[in-house]
């Protein structure tokens, strides 16, 4: 749609019919050359009203333009006369780029030039690296892209900007090329109506909304994602890791109390089953006991052992009847380990309050997460409910004091268990009700019909 005359740049889109006439019946006519091959140039119109320049001779030139149908041509008029309508915007029919390497379609460019919009024409099918090179060659040249197309692109997970307009190669070209500016304009670039022209409008008066920056730019973004991916997944995993090795060395360092102190089991009134471990502070590395406990299960049998990785901000390990437990299993086994204490914490992340074990030498945390990780052989049973005692009363056992670092200690001759009673031999109660109560099963050792729970009636 463009030649050159004497160096002046001629365009097509600017003669009319009668003018168009006079041009091809000129003298100009033999002076005229192509922009980019500067090969001699002849006006001619397609249909009743389209426009162009074209090769005197094709067979003279070596540079590959590629041939434009009459809707690619019609398309290109149409984008020049709805850039020139807009106040404080100027149309550049096939602009070429300073080293003639490659020419916008058409190029709408601000009076004040210091914004470019390089809109282009394609009806061809393209490969999508046609897509992204081009497209980034007009974002690093400060002109930004939009592609006027028949459909839509494949997905992929770069994106240009795009308008499908429905007009492709096989579409009816108008007399009146300014006719296609009423066809619908599917975008995300910028509010507007839902034709061609209100589109251009309103993208030259307000800009483009474009989040997606140029196809390099999102290629960079997505190389930083993957590798902060990467970066986040080995991070975790050095934490994992880590975590693991100190799973390793907390089971190192722990032993269960009947391998430490002998085999002591305090009976109580209540139905409450108390384990215990003896650990080390990761802080301090002090040793003391932690503890799990459990209520007593209708069917008579012990529970299983199964230590909770996550407390709640109130926790059974803290009941009293089990804080008694754990004081009379102290005072029977004489150990010279202390019990950690157990104090309100909050995470860091949601501030969510819990229950914690803390170090009773250096006060340090010891979360539950490791405590649930302590490995079972390292348990061993406190307490568990009970009436009377099996055994003729508390068994001096030596008191050995976990060595940091170096449990379990080897296991003195096993003696028999000691079975110590928390007090008088009285009816046994249930946990909840201080004075038995008639319709407690518990309380009245009676059984349940629904749950299948029988005592012995005496």
């Amino acid at each position: 749609m463009t030649a050159l005359l004497d160096g002046v740049r001629m365009d097509a889109t600017t003669y009319s019919a009668e003018s168009w006439r006079e041009l091809q019946n000129s003298d100009d006519r033999r002076r005229m050359v192509m922009p980019v091959c500067g090969i001699r140039a002849i006006a001619k119109t397609r249909g009743t009203s389209t426009k162009y320049f074209a090769h005197y001779r094709k067979t003279e030139c070596k540079v590959e333009h590629g041939g434009e149908s009459p809707q690619h041509l019609a398309m290109k008029e149409a984008m020049k006369v709805c850039i020139d309508r807009v106040s404080g915007w100027h149309a550049i029919v096939e602009h070429p780029h300073p080293s003639r390497e490659w020419i916008i379609d058409v190029l709408a460019e601000s009076d004040d030039r210091t914004r470019r919009i390089a809109f282009e024409v394609q009806l061809s099918s393209q490969s999508p690296e046609n897509y992204f090179a081009r497209s980034q060659r007009y974002f690093d040249s400060g002109a930004f892209p939009v592609w006027l197309v028949p459909r839509e692109l494949e997905h992929n997970q770069t994106v240009v900007p795009v308008v499908v307009t429905g007009f492709g190669k096989a579409s009816t070209v108008p007399d009146d090329a300014s006719d296609l500016l009423a066809l619908p304009a599917r975008q995300n670039l910028v509010y507007a109506d839902d034709n061609l022209g209100a589109f251009v409008e309103a993208l030259l008066r307000r800009g483009p909304s474009w989040i997606h920056g140029s196809p390099q730019a999102q290629a960079d973004a997505r190389k930083a994602a993957a590798e902060a991916a990467a970066a986040a997944a080995e991070a975790e995993r050095r934490k994992q890791e880590a975590f693991e090795q100190a799973i390793e060395v907390m089971n190192d360092r722990s032993a269960s109390p009947d391998a430490a102190f002998g085999p002591h089991v305090v009976r109580t009134q209540t139905d409450t089953y108390v384990w215990g471990s003896l650990t080390c502070c990761w802080n301090c590395e002090e040793p003391m006991l932690v503890w799990d406990a459990r209520v007593w299960a209708w069917g008579g049998a012990t529970p299983r052992l199964q230590v909770k990785p996550e407390v709640g901000a109130k926790r059974f390990e803290n009941h009293p009847e089990v804080h008694r437990a754990v004081d009379n299993w102290i005072k029977a086994a004489r150990p010279d380990v202390p019990k950690a204490a157990i104090k309100p914490r909050s995470t860091k992340a949601s501030g969510r309050l819990y229950s914690a074990f803390v170090c009773p030498t250096c006060d340090s945390t010891i979360g539950q997460i490791f405590i649930s990780q302590i490995r079972p052989e390292k348990w061993s049973i406190l307490s568990s409910p009970g009436e009377k005692s099996t055994a003729a009363g508390p068994a001096a056992m030596p008191a050995s004091r976990p060595v940091r670092a170096t449990f379990p200690v080897p296991d003195p001759p096993r003696p028999t268990p000691a079975v110590i009673m928390a007090g008088p031999a009285v009816p046994r109660r249930c946990r909840l009700h201080g004075a038995p109560k008639e319709w407690c099963d518990w309380c009245q050792n009676r059984p349940n019909p629904k749950l299948g729970r029988h005592f012995p009636v005496e």
